[in-house]
């Protein structure tokens, strides 16, 4: 396996491991969600329930003045939420907030809703920050990569805040952050109300609430064949994956840009599970800035493991303004052989 072959790999492992370290926080907050939710459905039954069951008549009853002013307070809550939230969430709180009638259904969807707003903003601060290490990390790598390679210094700035929220604002794959977890969030709440309703209609028992809510929000699993999972779990491991891909893939261009390279080359991971494009991009070589995401510079898709490496074709004509010279002798500083943890502490980057 060649130098960039070997860092290529190393690359991807780098990024998958950072993805797969975020799991469990991620099914962790889908876990308290799904939770929070039963108990919500359990306790409606508990107060309005007879013979374990409530009808869609029961369900669409006016709150009582106490239950009012409790749903009220409730509300106020709610608010502090929406502010943070893209959407209707927002919305649906100001109106009800005004209204002097709210249905016993109306309440328990808005409380459902809020879980799901809570779970939103929890995976969408989940996502900006694995998503903030995976391309702060890369850079950094690429850069200690391409000094081992080439054996000269390189001066560069750290990676600004203004970098990375611009990786996070751009949308991958069509969408941005969050927009993508909204629409998943929609949706689940569309789906509450959809059962809902048919329990109310058909008389079913809030077991049956239990059962669907974990249907849809499904499980994932890390394994050594890598995470398999369904329904909305899975859903934000893959975006969560994504969205990290694109990140290390922008962070090795940056990196091609600070060293003053020219051009950059396709290194597809070939295994029995690379897609066709990528196989047919592998060892193609384009400007650096000429590369547009999809097109000719990775992720090509969903689930893409393809990256990139330095293209130098002849390394002894290698030029660059961005090398470092010796003040004193005025020629270009080689730089020694050493470990990332070594060289990264001669950057001021120890804590990287």
């Amino acid at each position: 396996m060649t130098y960039w072959e070997q860092r290529a790999v190393d690359s991807v492992g780098r990024m998958e491991s950072a993805v797969s370290g975020a799991v469990p926080e991620l099914v962790q907050s889908f876990e308290k969600a799904k939770q929070s939710l039963t108990n919500e459905v359990y306790s409606f039954y508990g107060k309005y329930a007879k013979e374990n069951s409530v009808t869609l008549a029961q369900a669409q009853k006016a709150l009582n003045f106490a239950e009012l002013r409790e749903f009220k307070g409730d509300l106020r809550t709610f608010e502090k939420l929406a502010r943070e939230s893209i959407g209707t969430f927002n919305l649906q709180v100001s109106n009800l907030s005004k209204q002097a009638r709210i249905t016993r259904l109306q309440a328990l969807e808005t409380q459902c809703d809020a879980i799901l707003q809570k779970l939103y903003q929890e995976q969408k601060r989940l996502a900006e920050r694995t998503t903030a290490q995976v391309y702060t990390q890369q850079h950094y790598r690429r850069l200690f990569d391409i000094e081992q390679y080439t054996g000269f210094q390189f001066s560069f700035s750290q990676v600004s805040t203004a970098a990375i929220e611009q990786v996070l604002k751009t949308p991958v794959m069509g969408t941005d952050i969050s927009t993508r977890l909204w629409r998943q969030d929609i949706d689940t709440g569309f789906r509450i109300r959809q059962t809902l309703n048919e329990m109310f209609i058909t008389g079913r028992p809030p077991q049956d609430f239990a059962e669907e809510l974990q249907h849809a929000i499904g499980a994932v699993r890390v394994g050594k064949d890598g995470v398999k999972g369904t329904g909305k779990k899975y859903e934000a491991y893959r975006l969560l994956y994504n969205e990290s891909s694109y990140a290390s893939g922008q962070a090795d261009l940056a990196a091609y840009q600070a060293d003053g390279l020219g051009e950059y080359e396709i290194i597809a991971t070939l295994d029995m599970r690379t897609s066709e494009i990528c196989r047919k991009q592998d060892g193609k070589h384009y400007p650096i800035d000429k590369a547009v995401t999809g097109v000719n510079y990775p992720p090509f898709h969903v689930n893409c493991r393809t990256t990139t490496a330095p293209y130098i074709p002849n390394l002894k004509g290698f030029k660059s303004t961005r090398i470092a010279r010796d003040p004193v002798t005025g020629k270009s500083v080689r730089v020694p052989s050493m470990t990332y943890k070594e060289w990264a502490k001669t950057k001021g980057l120890s804590k990287k």
